[in-house]
């Protein structure tokens, strides 16, 4: 008989530092995780009971879920397990630190009998491993978990903007693992307004390592940036579109008149004036002199 093959959302999980532990403590960190998946999945009212069991991985597991609300299972279930994880670390110490790594992807999984196979769940499993998720969650002490989802469930899910899944929150990262190339992930860890510890942006699209933020600045993979325009950032240019002091169409203007606002329609009452270049005052106290610089 031929295989069934079905459509699943495919969630991965991964205890973080789990080979660090001796076994006993390996153990422990096993129960305590699915019972606080289980209890997360049942409070944010996703059915996990009526499909596949999870498939044990050692220090994780991957759940095939069938016919799951994706916005609730990246929204509510990732808060709940969340605020669960970080009641664990309240009354934990550093060896039995209970920290977990997500991933979501969804796609085609065939029953091989004894298992399960597809390039989807492939994909799934080298999501949960990428090192910008494992920086993320390293460098957010204060989350339980740091989330990755595909880029196709970022678009199919994330970039709606349903409240729920708190869609500016996540950045853009390169997902390249074995034979994963060229390809991008989303990064999210809950309590943080942006992944700590990488650099990313919010809007998918561009070419692996380079992606255009809201701004209108591209982040390069080099860490420079570049408008659409032709533009470049360098090191230290703001990423508000904004040239740093000293630069731009109003470098070395001194504005007469304060509280202006530029930027979008300007009404301006009474007289006002620009001076371009630096101020003579200044000038006379840097040099020490009248300001001519003798």
């Amino acid at each position: 008989m031929k295989p069934k093959t079905q459509v699943y959302s495919i969630l991965v999980v991964d205890i973080e530092r789990f080979g660090r532990r001796a076994n006993p403590v390996q153990l422990w960190l096993r129960e305590r995780m699915y019972e606080i998946v289980g209890k997360a999945f049942s409070e944010s009212g996703i059915d996990a009971e009526s499909g596949p069991k999870p498939s044990d991985r050692g220090d994780g597991f991957f759940w095939l879920l069938s016919g799951t609300d994706r916005t609730a299972l990246t929204g509510r279930f990732v808060e709940v397990l969340d605020q669960k994880l970080r009641a664990h670390a309240r009354t934990s110490n550093e060896e039995g630190a209970l920290r977990l790594r997500v991933a979501l992807h969804q796609g085609d999984v065939t029953d091989h009998g004894p298992g399960w196979v597809g390039e989807e769940l492939n994909t799934a499993c080298r999501l949960v491993d990428i090192e910008p998720l494992r920086t993320a969650l390293a460098s957010g002490p204060r989350a339980g978990l740091a989330l990755a989802v595909s880029g196709d469930w970022h678009r199919q899910v994330v970039r709606h903007e349903d409240s729920s899944v708190a869609s500016d929150t996540f950045r853009c990262v390169p997902f390249d693992a074995k034979e994963i190339q060229g390809a991008q992930a989303w990064i999210r860890v809950p309590g943080y307004d942006a992944p700590p510890g990488i650099p990313g942006t919010r809007t998918e699209g561009a070419s692996r390592g380079a992606a255009t933020g809201r701004d209108g600045w591209t982040t390069r993979a080099d860490g420079g940036a570049a408008r659409g325009d032709g533009g470049t950032r360098g090191e230290g240019e703001r990423g508000d579109g904004a040239a740093p002091a000293g630069q731009g169409p109003f470098a070395g203007a001194r504005f007469d008149r304060v509280n202006q606002v530029f930027g979008g329609d300007q009404i301006v009452h009474g007289g006002q004036t620009f001076r371009w270049g630096s101020d003579p005052e200044e000038s006379a106290e840097r040099d020490g002199g009248d300001g001519n610089g003798a």
